[in-house]
């Protein structure tokens, strides 16, 4: 029998969530709303807000190179990266969370705290997708990918809508 582990099950994008919108033919007066079947007002893409300044580390890198890079860049997320492929995220709060469980006094790697599983989305998804891709995954930071899956950035539930 084949055990899928719950990891594996969780949607990492827009289009695994449903989140896809149908072309509808709604408003004549506006080619992108009329294509995307949206609001006025509500097609803002995520590549409008997203933060390109990225802190990028390989999954081999120790923790503590982490924590001290994340210290002099002055960020709350790093990015998990290996070659060309997205691994995963960690947060500040990955870190506390593994400091305050941690017992033994090993030098853990990235790899052993990143969210390995972690949603994604696209610059030219819809900004109101991906923020509710992120609400369902109770994520705080995403990785942005470009249109041909390379990094383009990290959106946050902390960039000012205005």
């Amino acid at each position: 029998m084949d055990i899928v582990s719950s990891k594996s099950k969780a949607p990492r994008t827009i289009a695994e969530v449903g989140l896809m919108r149908p072309h509808r033919n709604l408003y004549l007066e506006s080619r992108i709303d009329e294509d995307l079947g949206v609001l006025p007002g509500e097609v803002r893409k995520v590549k409008h807000v997203m933060s390109s300044a990225l802190t990028v580390v390989s999954p081999d890198t120790s923790l503590e190179d982490a924590i001290s890079l994340m210290a002099a860049m002055n960020v709350p997320v790093v990015i998990v990266y290996e070659g060309m492929r997205l691994m995963g995220v960690v947060t500040d709060r990955d870190i506390a969370l593994h400091r305050s469980s941690r017992t033994a006094s090993t030098m853990p790697t990235v790899r052993n705290i990143m969210r390995d599983h972690a949603p994604y989305c696209h610059e030219d998804d819809l900004l109101t997708d991906a923020q509710t891709l992120m609400r369902l995954s109770e994520v705080d930071w995403m990785p942005v990918l470009d249109g041909r899956g390379r990094l383009a950035g990290v959106l946050s539930i902390y960039v000012p809508l205005s």
